[in-house]
């Protein structure tokens, strides 16, 4: 089992230097050249295929849940919104009416707060 694994490293190893000799070889810069552009083509259609699969299969499943949730996001906001809203009406409704009161009923004392030194 050993000499085994043994001889496929030593086979390897072989042909690893051997592409790396010939590669510096001026003959075989055209195999070479082909050899890479073969490879790249095939690349090229297993990228183009699995391109394909992934907008077939995937981004259908993907694109539901991303709606769904995108519209259960887009409530969520526009109920803060609305909160937000009604929240800043009342503040807004609570200044005018003590100003109003303090206009109209002036030196009463739940209208004009103590103030306390601290000397």
């Amino acid at each position: 089992m050993n000499t085994q694994r043994s001889i496929k490293y030593i086979i390897i190893i072989i042909f690893i230097l051997g592409a790396a000799f010939l590669s510096q070889k001026a003959y075989s810069f055209e195999f070479g050249h082909n050899l890479i552009s073969g490879a790249t083509n095939q690349a090229s259609a297993y990228l183009a295929k699995g391109s394909e699969w992934v907008t077939s299969k995937i981004y259908p499943k993907v694109d539901g849940v991303v709606q769904s949730r995108g519209d259960a996001i887009k409530n969520e906001v526009k109920t803060e919104k609305e909160k937000v809203s009604e929240n800043i009406g009342e503040k807004i409704s609570n200044y005018f009416s003590g100003v109003e009161n303090s206009v109209v009923h002036p030196g009463t004392p739940q209208n004009c707060p103590t103030q306390t030194s601290t000397k």
